[in-house]
């Protein structure tokens, strides 16, 4: 195996020497520009945590949103991300760093506008409701396109060795900002719920927006191999299937998006409607999903350079199938809706997610051939956004169809969202059983064995 720390490689005439981390608190074996990547990410979860978060799930509600306008707001996310792939053929012409600043710069504008919604009291909720969702449809739109540059950008600096602990690293600032987002979301939410609240944290997104674009600035930005070709040549659909690792880890992340499709708006509803938490509460312990992660996230970075990327992924999903039952028992009145209960869940639950991300993305990255890397990036995320995408809108298309819907069957009440929590937990213990399928090419042999 190769040994765990390497230098990011860096064409580039920076100083390539091992950062310390501010305070010394994260010595990384790449140099201070790589880890601009971090500081970034740390304010761009600050963005995205409120926009594309709990704060924006309970304007929406608030505005009269149905589960299903709920699950069409959670889709276009990974829908819109899907335009990574006519995006890949134009970043020849441009470096990832300017193609990035372009699409991040303009979303930050209809964050703006999300954020005047609230406060057009002269029009009816109906059209504030109808707005909100314009501008969440032009900031998906936009962010979906210029995402393309992200995975081709990272691995032109950092190496493949090193990539668990920059992902380790990378999440932990995530976690971090996305932590401190959601205590300062409960902060300004205390008290009566009003309009110019959820004004006031929608302008802490735009803040988080303009300040992350302050950092992209600096990531080094190298030659890209596909620089030279304007545009870059497609690589074709049946070729990319043809390589058996790729094609199975896409499989197995389809499957994957049928857990977590929902998961970012429906268990806040659950939570306000039926437990009938204030938004406060909800954002504070929201914010507990996150301590977990940067608690274990170092942990589990040396773990997958170590062992690799499936072991990690079947502890995770493990954990995070014996969580969604625990949300199931509480749903259908076995377990009582208490806030220490809602808190452990959402402190395993974040825990299992993270785990499953990291090496779910360090495994995505082994399997992409350096030859057509943006196009593999691209595939990847245009097949497994399009489940995320179409997922949660089913899901809350079911959940509003069995609308008042409870029935009593021995200590159960079966209710709409404790047939949601029920249905996602199965479907995790399928996706645990799918896990066989993959391979990891750095290691020998397939990983069907267990």
């Amino acid at each position: 195996m190769n040994p765990p720390f390497v230098l990011a490689k860096i064409n580039h005439q920076e100083d390539a020497a091992p950062y310390q981390g501010p305070l010394g608190l994260f010595p990384v074996p790449y140099s201070r520009g790589v880890f601009n990547f971090h500081w970034f990410n740390f304010f761009n979860a600050i963005c995205f945590q409120i926009i594309l978060g709990a704060p924006t799930v309970l304007l929406a509600k608030d505005l009269g949103a149905s589960s299903t306008i709920l699950g069409i707001i959670a889709a276009f996310t990974p829908l819109m991300t899907t335009l990574q792939l006519p995006a890949a053929r134009h970043l020849g012409k441009y470096s990832y760093r300017s193609f990035t600043l372009m699409g991040w710069g303009l979303r930050s504008i209809f964050i703006a506008t999300s954020a005047i919604v609230p406060l057009l009291y002269f029009f009816t909720k109906e059209i504030r409701l109808g707005l909100l969702l314009a501008s969440l449809f032009f900031f998906n739109v936009l962010r979906g396109i210029s995402s393309a540059a992200f995975l081709p950008w990272i691995t032109n600096v950092v190496q493949g060795t090193m990539r668990g602990r920059f992902i380790s690293i990378d999440q932990t600032f995530v976690y971090g900002g996305s932590l401190i987002t959601m205590f300062l979301s409960s902060l300004m939410m205390r008290g009566q719920v009003e309009p110019w609240r959820y004004s006031l944290v929608l302008w802490l997104s735009v803040a988080g927006s303009v300040i992350s674009l302050l950092f992209l600035r600096l990531i080094p930005d190298p030659p890209h191999p596909d620089r030279e070709k304007s545009p870059a040549r497609p690589v074709s659909l049946r070729v990319m299937m043809s390589l058996e690792p790729f094609r199975n880890s896409i499989l197995f992340s389809l499957l994957f998006t049928t857990v977590a499709g929902g998961l970012g708006v429906f268990p806040i509803e659950y939570l306000r409607m039926q437990a009938r938490f204030s938004p406060s509460a909800i954002y504070a312990l929201s914010a507990a999903s996150f301590i977990a992660p940067m608690i274990t996230l170092q942990w589990i970075g040396a773990r997958v350079d170590r062992l690799g990327s499936i072991p990690m992924i079947r502890y995770s999903v493990s954990l995070f199938a014996v969580v969604l039952a625990l949300w199931f028992a509480m749903s259908a009145g076995l377990i009582s809706p208490a806030w220490k209960m809602v808190l452990l869940l959402n402190l395993l639950g974040g825990a299992a997610m993270a785990g499953v991300n990291m090496a779910n993305l360090h495994l995505g990255m082994a399997v992409v051939p350096e030859s057509g890397k943006n196009h593999f990036f691209a595939m990847t995320t245009v097949i497994t956004s399009f489940g995320m995408g179409i997922v949660p809108v089913l899901w809350g298309w079911l959940l509003d169809a069995l609308g008042g819907m409870d029935l009593v069957y021995g200590p159960f009440h079966l209710r709409r969202h404790s047939i949601y929590f029920l249905c996602v937990c199965l479907l995790s213990l399928c996706t645990l059983l799918a896990s066989r399928i993959l391979i990891d090419p750095g290691r020998s042999g397939r990983m069907k064995k267990s």
